[in-house]
């Protein structure tokens, strides 16, 4: 009996000191549009998984990288771009990140929009999915057109929009990042 209450108690712990390290950034779409260099909408290609020493750490983290081939909607320009989160599964062992995306959203096939940015400190990570599970989007067809489903409040796409409602929605907010610089 001590024992179970003893289990209890530490995954209470773990559970507790897990969601006080998270940190998950509220984001509309100028706001994301401001802190990256590229939003792909496009199809996941390639997902893999490998192990890197983060700068200044003894201990591999798990990250996997996706690879996605489409548009950048920053440019309009054709691109694939291969991007990394903090998490998953490599030779049996599985890490998991609180941040990390839902795997029914890294699926190789998938449709998505997927904003990113380079990062340093991460090792051999050249380039991040901005805010984890909250950088990527899936699209989905509909009658209406192409559809990016939204993520709800505090999410740059925060509901259903169709495609051609999100690309005028970066070009405002790229506006708005170019007037800043200004």
């Amino acid at each position: 009996m001590n024992l179970a209450r003893l289990f209890t108690a530490a995954c209470a712990a773990i559970a507790l000191v897990g969601t006080t390290l998270a940190c998950i950034e509220a984001m509309d779409l100028n706001k994301m549009v401001s802190k990256t260099d590229v939003a792909v909408r496009g199809t996941i290609t390639q997902v893999r998984s490998d192990r890197s020493f983060m700068d200044g750490s003894d201990w591999p983290r798990i990250f996997t990288y996706l690879t996605i081939e489409g548009e950048d909607l920053y440019t309009g320009k054709q691109t694939s771009v291969e991007m990394a989160f903090m998490g998953g599964t490599h030779e049996g062992v599985t890490e998991v990140c609180s941040t990390m995306p839902a795997a029914a959203d890294y699926r190789i096939g998938n449709k998505v929009v997927a904003f990113s940015s380079t990062t340093q400190g991460w090792g051999e990570v050249e380039r991040v999915l901005y805010a984890g599970y909250g950088g990527i989007y899936r699209e989905v067809s509909t009658k209406k057109g192409a559809v990016v489903l939204g993520r709800g409040k505090d999410f740059a796409i925060e509901s259903n929009t169709l495609v051609n409602d999100l690309k005028a929605g970066i070009a405002k907010a790229i506006e708005a990042k170019t007037q800043e610089v200004k």
